[in-house]
């Protein structure tokens, strides 16, 4: 499962993660977990910090956080995504995972979804149409979905 979720679009994710914590604290397996968060500040923004480090210390969760006015060059979500292209594109194409999004209508989803398509090209060497079209089949396969709001 790889997540992604820009300010208030972690809370689903939390839920997610937890839920996924009692799974394996119940004895049962629990494939990989990776979250991308994206917000202004670290300091004021980063919601369920401590929660979550938990989450990665016990093994059930892999964290990309990307505060994008704690620098002077913005860092946002999606370059986060292209940086672990390799290991989504194994992720997705090989151990038919999962990636959903949360978060803001703005440009968000347009954002993230240029990002996988970079991470689809770079990391299968495809043209742009066959990233699209792999992208394509993965939102009719039920395996990229987007949840956003206005």
């Amino acid at each position: 499962v790889i997540m992604a979720g820009m300010g208030t679009g972690l809370a689903p994710w939390r839920a997610v993660t937890q839920d996924r914590i009692a799974q394996k604290r119940a004895g049962q397996a629990v494939g990989p977990c990776m979250l991308f968060f994206g917000a202004r500040y670290a300091k004021y923004e980063y919601l369920y910090r401590e929660e979550f480090e938990q989450y990665i210390n016990e093994g059930v969760l892999t964290m990309h956080t990307a505060f994008s006015r704690d620098q002077a060059r913005k860092i946002y979500v999606q370059h986060r995504i292209v940086e672990a292209g390799p290991t989504i594109a194994q992720m997705m194409l090989r151990e038919n995972g999962h990636f959903y999004v949360c978060g803001s209508a703005r440009q968000v989803p347009e954002d993230i979804y240029a990002a996988m398509k970079q991470v689809m090209m770079t990391s299968e060497g495809c043209s742009e149409l066959e990233a699209e079209a792999t992208l394509s089949n993965l939102k009719m396969e039920g395996r990229y979905t987007v949840e956003a709001w206005s």
